[in-house]
């Protein structure tokens, strides 16, 4: 039985790498994998129950890394580091990027994890990347990358954890044993901007089903974290155009963030109070897609949108703006429309267009579900094991 570990902060805080982490980790469990989770984040309490985590996974935690000298330095460097993504400061300079992104007292203590549980392999999600790739070298383990946000995201977007590093993610990548992304959009980018080849594997499912909605209710949903990411104070604006020409349609944006009080004063600006509600982030969101017959896709960034792929698990059509995973979930004019960022009046156009051509919404809904029908997770997590086994 092969050991495999994943390495993130968390997998019990709200967020998509988490939900994929769970999901990734019990179908591996189903295969006979032995499967750690290996957390540097324990400001988070244990909760198996969050998104169903297999309770055969164990959940370690990286010794010494909260030690209160290590976490003194580990502040230290990690302003150094905030300087040079907004400045651009040490860009030129792969030993200062090498430092603030894994010094080498963090080094040492993976290395000694790694070596002392004995994993045949290590995969890193988002951050995790760059400490991955400092140890890779001094371990027997195999180090497998894992990028959960896209290219465009992580390389190109002023202020994210990639930004002003070029040097180190050119490192980064000759450093681990193999770079997994989530779409052919992402690999497309890497090898344009790095002269890197990658490989591609989409993300499981995180709902199967086998209901669908029944178009019946005049409600479009929207669900997410209340970030400024996933742009819903533009559907908001959008959705208050729509209204203005349709009188009959509700929205939903089902959620949870710092954003919240925003929302619900420009939607109370529009007085919309009536046609917008805004709901708490809940487990049983199946009724939500169920009760609702259209799915609004805003984010400005989006690694794989797993929201989109539960959408179409039941039959919604969707309209989304043009991030790098909708040509995944989405065939324009065949299950939906993908919109040129960010083109707010074609938007509106086409919630119009849907919401008042009831056959197109059936024949669109049934194409959802017929291309969810396409994306089995046990194609997938194969594609996981031969890289396991390879």
């Amino acid at each position: 039985m092969k050991k495999i570990c994943f390495l993130i902060p968390t997998p019990f805080s709200y967020g998509g790498e988490q939900r994929v982490v769970t999901i990734v980790s019990n179908l591996l469990i189903k295969k006979g994998y032995d499967i750690s989770i290996l957390c540097t984040d324990m400001t988070y309490p244990i909760n198996y129950d969050l998104y169903n985590l297999d309770r055969k996974v164990k959940i370690d935690y990286l010794d010494g890394y909260n030690n209160k000298y290590v976490l003194k330095f580990r502040v230290k460097r990690d302003q150094m580091n905030i300087e040079n993504l907004n400045t651009g400061k040490y860009k030129n300079s792969l030993l200062m990027q090498k430092f603030i992104n894994c010094d080498l007292i963090i080094t040492y203590l993976l290395i000694r994890k790694i070596t002392k549980e004995k994993y045949d392999c290590v995969i890193s999600l988002g951050i995790m990347n760059k400490l991955l790739a400092r140890v890779s070298k001094h371990v027997k383990a195999k180090t497998i990358a894992w990028q959960h946000s896209s290219s465009e995201r992580y390389f190109n977007l002023k202020g994210e954890w990639f930004y002003n590093q070029e040097k180190y993610c050119k490192y980064m990548f000759k450093k681990v044993d193999d770079y997994v992304v989530l779409t052919n959009k992402d690999k497309q980018y890497i090898k344009e901007k790095f002269n890197v080849e990658v490989s591609v594997i989409n993300n499981p499912k995180s709902i199967l089903s086998n209901k669908v909605t029944n178009l019946k209710n005049k409600y479009f949903l929207a669900v997410g974290r209340f970030v400024p990411v996933k742009n819903f104070e533009i559907l908001i604006d959008m959705f208050n155009g729509f209204h203005a020409m349709n009188k009959k349609w509700h929205l939903r944006i089902v959620g949870s963030g710092e954003l919240k009080e925003t929302y619900l004063k420009k939607i109370k600006k529009y007085k919309l109070e009536k046609y917008i509600e805004i709901i708490d982030y809940t487990v049983d969101i199946e009724k939500y897609y169920l009760s609702s017959s259209i799915y609004l896709m805003t984010s400005l960034q989006e690694g794989w949108g797993m929201v989109m792929g539960e959408a179409i698990e039941f039959g919604l059509p969707i309209i989304s703006f043009d991030i790098t995973s909708a040509s995944e979930m989405i065939k324009d004019y065949f299950n939906g429309y993908i919109i040129e960022k960010y083109d707010q009046n074609k938007y509106i156009e086409r919630m119009l267009e849907l919401a008042n051509d009831e056959k197109k919404l059936k024949r669109f809904s049934k194409n959802s579900k017929k291309l969810s029908n396409k994306k089995s997770n046990d194609k997938i997590i194969d594609k996981w094991i031969k890289k396991l086994e390879k």
